[in-house]
C-alpha cells in the first residue's frame, strides 16, 4: 500500500468520527501528560519524599499566584509550622528552616550553588544585572570589588552630614500643622518614610535629592517603584519569561494590558535619566580638569560631590581596566534607589509601629535617646553607636518586619549539594525565608512579640539570634549598603523620638485597632494579614505596608 493510500484511509477515519469522538481523541494525550506528570511528582520525582502542600509538590501556579498577591512569606512559614524545617514549596523546591541550611546555602562561600533564573529578569529592562542580581560569581565579585569604594568607612563618614540634612526636612515636615492642642494632623508614616528612604538614597547616589518630603512633584516614584516589585517578582516565574525579558527595555512595554508592567518601563525611564544627569556632570567637570584653558568662573564653582556615581563612573578594574557598561551603571543606578528607599521605610515604619503597641519600649528609648543627648545636634556618629537599646529596638524591627520576607532562589549545580543532611542533585531550587526563619521558635521564642532584649546581654542569647537573622542575606551576595541603611534608620529614629512625642492617631484607627496591624485599614483581606499585634506586609520582592497612622507633637525638653 502505498503511503498516500494510508494517509488517505486515516484522513477518512477522522472524518468519520463525530466532533465529540475528535474532541476526546485530541484530550486523551494531554490528560495523560498532565496525570503521569503529577504520578512522577509525587512518586519518582528526587524531591518525592519531602513533605509539602500537595497542590505545591504538583504544580509551580500556586507558588506564583502567591508571589501575586503577597502572602508569599506567610505561606512558607505555615508549611513549616505545618511539615518542619524541610518543605517542598514547588515541584523542583526545596525551603529550609535552619540556621545550618543558611550557612549550607548562602554562608559558605564554596556552596555549589547560583542564583536562579528569575534574577535575569529583576533587571532585564537594564539589560544588564545589578551588582546585587548578577548570576556569575566571578562577575558578581568584579562588580562588587568596583562599588565597595562607595560604602567604605570613609565614604560612610561623609554621607552622615548628607543624611542629616534629609532628616532635617523630614523632621520639619513632621511638624507641621499642628492643633490647638500641640498635636500634628493625621499621617500615614509609612508614607513618608518612602519619601524620606527616596530622598536620601537619590542625594547619596547621585548629589540630588528627588524632593518627595518638600513637594509632590515626584511622589508617583513611590507607586512605579510598588509597581515594579510587584511585576518582576511574579512575572520572573512565569512560563513565558524568556520571552517576556526579550521586550522589557524596549517601548513594546508601554503598551503591556499590566500596569504593573508599564510602570516597570517607567521606573526604568526615571533612573536611568537621573543617571544620565549625573554622568553628564561627571563628564563636563573632567573636561575642565584635563583642561589647559580655565573655564569661565560661572560654570564651575565647586567639583560634583563624591556620591556613589562619582566613584562608580571612575573605577576601573586594576588587571584589566575595565570600567562599568552604561547598561551596568543603569542597572546599578535602579538598585540603589529601590534597595535603600524601601528597605529603610519598611524598618522605620515596622519599629515606630511596634513602639506604640509597646508602650514600655517606647519609653525606656525615649529615656535613653535623653539622657545620652543634650541637643538634637549632637545624636550622630560616633557616639549614636553607644544607644544599645536603639540598636535593639531597630534590629527587633528587622526581625518581625524584614526588608525582603521570602527566599531568593538559589539552584543547585552539577554534583549536587549537601543541606542539613540531605543530598540536594542538581536543578533543585534551594533557599532559605527571612520571614519563617525570624519566627522559628527555635530561634526567638515567642517570636511574633516584641522583645528588643533579645539583642542586649546574654552572649549565647544575642550569637543565636544573630546566627538566624537574615534580614541583609549573608555571605558574598549580603548588602553592600547595609552600614549605610542602618545609619539613615538611627539618625531618622533617635532625632525624632528625641524631638517629638508620638500618638497613634484616633480617627486613623479602625475599630479601635493600630492602623497596620492585621485585620485594620487594608489589611481586611481573610487569614493571612489577620494578626492584629503584627506589623503586617506584602511580599512583593520587598514588604509593602500601610501605617501606623500617627500625630506628632514637639516634646518639651526640660
Amino acid at each position: 500500500m502505498a503511503l498516500s493510500d494510508l494517509i488517505d484511509q486515516i484522513v477518512a477515519v477522522l472524518r468519520s468520527l463525530k466532533n465529540v469522538d475528535f474532541f476526546i481523541l485530541t484530550c486523551i494525550p494531554i490528560i495523560a501528560y498532565f496525570v503521569s506528570s503529577i504520578i512522577y511528582r509525587l512518586t519518582f520525582h528526587p524531591l518525592a519524599k519531602y513533605p509539602g502542600n500537595f497542590i505545591e509538590k504538583i504544580s509551580g501556579w500556586p507558588e506564583i499566584y502567591y508571589h501575586y498577591n503577597g502572602s508569599r512569606h506567610m505561606r512558607i512559614l505555615e508549611a513549616h509550622n505545618k511539615y518542619g524545617p524541610i518543605v517542598r514549596v514547588g515541584p523542583n523546591k526545596l525551603d529550609f528552616n535552619t540556621t545550618t541550611a543558611v550557612a549550607a546555602i548562602h554562608r559558605d562561600k564554596s556552596a555549589n550553588v547560583k542564583k536562579g533564573d528569575w534574577y535575569k529578569t529583576v533587571d532585564a529592562e537594564n539589560g544588564a544585572f545589578s551588582v546585587q542580581t548578577v548570576i556569575d560569581k566571578h562577575e558578581h565579585a568584579f562588580r562588587r570589588k568596583m562599588i565597595s569604594p562607595s560604602f567604605s568607612e570613609a565614604a560612610l563618614r561623609d554621607s552622615e552630614q548628607f543624611i542629616i540634612q534629609n532628616v532635617d526636612i523630614f523632621l520639619r515636615r513632621m511638624g507641621e500643622k499642628r492643633g490647638s492642642d500641640g498635636w500634628t494632623k493625621a499621617r500615614d508614616f509609612s508614607e513618608w518614610c518612602t519619601y524620606y528612604g527616596f530622598d536620601y538614597t537619590s542625594d547619596l547616589a547621585f548629589g540630588s535629592r528627588f524632593g518627595l518630603v518638600e513637594n509632590d512633584e515626584h511622589r508617583y516614584l513611590a507607586d512605579l517603584l510598588k509597581n515594579l516589585s510587584h511585576f518582576v517578582y511574579y512575572a520572573g516565574h512565569l512560563p513565558i519569561a524568556p520571552a517576556l525579558r526579550l521586550v522589557m527595555g524596549t517601548g513594546i512595554m508601554n503598551y503591556m494590558p499590566s500596569k504593573a508592567a508599564r510602570d516597570t518601563h517607567k521606573y526604568f525611564l526615571v533612573s536611568t535619566s537621573k543617571l544620565h544627569e549625573r554622568q553628564a556632570l561627571e563628564e563636563a567637570f573632567i573636561l575642565m580638569e584635563s583642561s589647559s584653558e580655565k573655564p569661565p568662573k560661572s560654570n564651575f564653582n565647586v567639583a560634583p560631590r563624591k556620591d556613589i556615581f562619582h566613584y562608580l563612573f571612575r573605577s576601573r578594574d586594576p588587571e584589566t581596566g575595565l570600567a562599568l557598561s552604561p547598561n551596568q551603571l543603569s542597572a546599578d543606578a535602579g538598585l540603589l534607589i529601590a534597595a535603600g528607599s524601601d528597605g529603610v521605610a519598611i524598618t522605620l515604619s515596622a519599629a515606630l509601629f511596634y513602639l506604640l503597641s509597646y508602650p514600655t519600649c517606647l519609653e525606656k528609648l525615649s529615656t535613653e535617646l535623653q539622657k545620652a543627648f543634650s541637643s538634637i545636634e549632637e545624636i550622630r556618629l560616633p557616639k549614636l553607636n553607644h544607644c544599645a537599646y536603639l540598636h535593639a529596638v531597630i534590629e527587633e524591627s528587622l526581625r518581625l518586619a524584614p526588608c525582603a520576607p521570602s527566599a531568593f532562589p538559589r539552584e543547585v549545580l552539577s554534583g549536587g549539594i549537601v543541606v542539613d543532611g540531605h543530598y540536594i542533585p542538581a536543578g533543585i531550587t534551594v533557599g532559605t525565608s527571612p520571614y519563617a526563619l525570624h519566627h522559628n521558635e527555635a530561634y526567638y521564642p515567642n517570636s511574633f512579640a516584641f522583645i528588643p532584649e533579645r539583642w542586649i546581654g546574654g552572649a549565647e542569647k544575642v550569637r543565636k539570634a544573630k546566627e538566624a537573622f537574615s534580614t541583609f542575606s549573608h555571605g558574598t551576595y549580603s548588602c553592600i549598603g547595609k552600614s549605610v541603611a542602618y545609619l539613615a534608620i538611627k539618625l531618622l529614629l533617635a532625632r525624632l523620638l528625641w524631638r517629638y512625642d508620638v500618638k497613634a492617631a484616633e480617627e486613623g484607627n479602625d475599630a479601635g485597632e493600630l492602623i497596620g496591624g492585621g485585620g485594620a485599614g487594608k489589611w481586611k483581606r481573610g487569614k493571612w494579614w489577620s494578626r492584629k499585634a503584627e506589623y503586617q506586609m506584602e511580599d512583593f520582592l520587598v514588604g509593602y505596608r500601610q501605617g501606623p497612622i500617627v500625630r506628632f507633637r514637639e516634646r518639651e525638653i526640660e
